[in-house]
């Protein structure tokens, strides 16, 4: 009988790239590396802008 619990899975056995002793030897910089950092000011003025909206609605469904 076929036991499910030792199934193919090909998953297990497929690389998913080169991985990060590859990149040092052939001089390449790992992928986490080359993204930019997300800059915390860049978004900075999101929080009091949604304040300011949400208190403005609230303010407007309460005198309506």
């Amino acid at each position: 009988m076929w036991d499910r619990s030792r199934a193919y899975r090909p998953e297990l056995y497929y690389m998913r790239g080169p991985g990060p002793k590859w990149r040092e030897k052939n001089g390449l910089v790992s992928p986490q590396t080359t993204r930019p950092a997300l800059e915390p000011m860049t978004v900075a003025w999101l929080i009091p802008a949604a304040t300011a909206l949400l208190l403005a609605v609230v303010t407007v469904l309460a005198f309506a």
